[in-house]
């Protein structure tokens, strides 16, 4: 079933559960740091037309996506952190560069790429299914 949260035999992983409360937490950081003042070292606070799509909506949603494991989820997270890493270097912001680049990578290790497959390998599969192996 599409979308549906992992079955009984198939636990939450904590590492994704991290990975998901640190992309979740741009949204009430996003919206503290806008009603009192910005975020020392952090990439929160005005203007809002930068902040409110990618810490209050692109940013849960890549959570989301990890948390339940959907198809695009490892994609959403890497548009999500690339963006958090140019707007970071653009401010000076060394903290979150280094947080995005640390997921980053480690969304690379076998263990997450077998949780979440690459598209690539998906599409081939559906285009070409006799190249399956």
């Amino acid at each position: 079933m599409r979308g549906a949260a992992p079955a009984a035999g198939r636990p939450r992983r904590w590492d994704v559960a991290l990975v998901a409360f640190y992309l979740l937490a741009g949204l009430p950081l996003q919206w503290w740091s806008y009603l009192s003042a910005p975020l020392p070292l952090m990439n929160y606070g005005p203007p809002i037309w930068p902040n409110f799509p990618a810490y209050v909506l692109a940013g849960p949603l890549a959570a989301y996506l990890l948390w339940t494991r959907q198809p695009r989820a490892r994609l959403a997270a890497y548009v999500f952190l690339t963006f958090d890493v140019l707007r970071s270097i653009r401010l000076a912001h060394w903290l979150p560069i280094t947080l995005d680049i640390a997921i980053i990578l480690y969304l690379q290790t076998p263990g997450m790429r077998s949780l979440y497959p690459s598209l690539w390998s998906r599409r081939n599969a559906v285009w070409r299914p006799w190249a399956r192996r």
